[in-house]
Formats: C-alpha cells, sequence, structure tokens
C-alpha cells in the first residue's frame, strides 16, 4: 500500500494534473472535467505532502505536479478504489484511462497483454533477453539513453543537456523535452540543475528543461 493515503477530493486534483501533463489552472479544468473552483480540501493537503506547487502570482491559479506528486499519482492508481466516488471523479478517470488507451495504440501493446498468464510474460522476456544487445535503438526514448551512453562511456557521470541535443539534433525539441519527462518519471533517467550556475553558457542555458519548478542542465543514469 503506498505511503500517501488520499481523499476522493484529492485524487481528483491530481489525476486532473495528470491528464494535463502536469500542470492547469481552473479554466482548464472547466472544459476537460467541468469544474472550475478547487477547494482547500483539494489542494491544501496534496501542497503540505510537496505532490503540487500552486503559482498564485498568476490569474487563476495554476496547479503543477512535482516528481514526487507524480510518483504518488502513480501508486494511487494501484490502490483499492474508494468510496463515495462521484461523477467528476468518474470524468477524470475515464479521461486517463483514454491517456492509457492512447499510450497503448503508439506502443503496440494490446489490452490482453495486461492479462497475459505469467508464463507467458516470463518466456516474452527471457526471449527480450537472448536479442542482440547491440540492437539499434527505435523510439526517441531509447534513442536518448543510448545517446547519453555514447557521451558518457563505459562510466556513468553527469551530461550536459546541451551535448544530448546536439548529438539528437535533428528531433523536435518537443518531442526530445517529452520524453526526457516520461524518462525521469519512470526513474530511467535523472536530470538535475548545475550546481555552479556561473560556469553555464547561453547555449547551456537554453538546452536546459524546466521541470519542477526548476531548470535542469545534467542528465545521468544510475549516477551516485
Amino acid at each position: 500500500m503506498s505511503d500517501n493515503a488520499f481523499t476522493v477530493p484529492e485524487i481528483n486534483l491530481l489525476l486532473s494534473l495528470v491528464h494535463l501533463r502536469g500542470a492547469g489552472d481552473t479554466g482548464v479544468f472547466k472544459v476537460a472535467f467541468g469544474y472550475d473552483k478547487v477547494e482547500p480540501n483539494m489542494k491544501n493537503p496534496l501542497v503540505e505532502k510537496g505532490l503540487i506547487t500552486v503559482d498564485k502570482d498568476v490569474r487563476p491559479y495554476r496547479y503543477e505536479l512535482t516528481d514526487a506528486g507524480w510518483r504518488a499519482a502513480r501508486e494511487a492508481l494501484a490502490e483499492p478504489a474508494q468510496t463515495g466516488l462521484s461523477n467528476r471523479t468518474a470524468r477524470i478517470l475515464w479521461a486517463v484511462i483514454r491517456d492509457i488507451a492512447e499510450h497503448m495504440g503508439k506502443t503496440g501493446i494490446e489490452l490482453a497483454d495486461i492479462y497475459a498468464d505469467d508464463a507467458a510474460e516470463a518466456e516474452g522476456v527471457e526471449a527480450e533477453a537472448a536479442e542482440d544487445d547491440a540492437a539499434v535503438p527505435e523510439s526517441l526514448g531509447e534513442r536518448i539513453v543510448a545517446s547519453y551512453r555514447e557521451l558518457s562511456g563505459e562510466r556513468a557521470s553527469w551530461v550536459p543537456l546541451l551535448a544530448l541535443r546536439k548529438l539528437l539534433d535533428g528531433e523536435e525539441r518537443s518531442e526530445v523535452d517529452k520524453y526526457l519527462q516520461e524518462l525521469l518519471i519512470s526513474r530511467e533517467i535523472q536530470l538535475i540543475p548545475e550546481a555552479n550556475q556561473k560556469t553555464l553558457t547561453e547555449a547551456d542555458r537554453e538546452a536546459a528543461i524546466w521541470v519542477g519548478g526548476e531548470y535542469r542542465h545534467l542528465i545521468g543514469i544510475e549516477v551516485r
């Protein structure tokens, strides 16, 4: 069971932000889910747990998931169903289900695959392990990981995003950023800010990615 216990209103806001790719305001909530007011019992517990941030310098207020919020939402989806679910909750959950269906379509995963028996799943894992380790990366996410390893060599180390972007020249920046965030959420990569900001060039700053309320300039995989 997750360390976080959520009420229905908290789940509503958490999953609303998941569907909105991590950030949104009441104007967007109204269009997507039919509600335009975020009550204190929805937001305050999530803010206190460090799962969302609220930008009160803009109108309407802007709500954004933190990295911890993304992880908590993932864990919440595996929890037993809450009692007293509302029509609003059903609408939000259906939006998230559509997101999952869209992802399945992009990745070629079928609904039946989710319910495959353990033996069939084990056979699939063994078959993948037997494939050539030098297989050419197919997805942009795989290319990002392969490019990082090319830049870092055998030893895990921090690599500037500027160098990574140069190696991925030709890819749309928005697509690269999307996959970087997905890899970060799944903990396949690490992204951190440069500790000594004075060493950053203008190009380094331009290559940074905005995540969790800060610019991050370096990428790593299993860096200690």
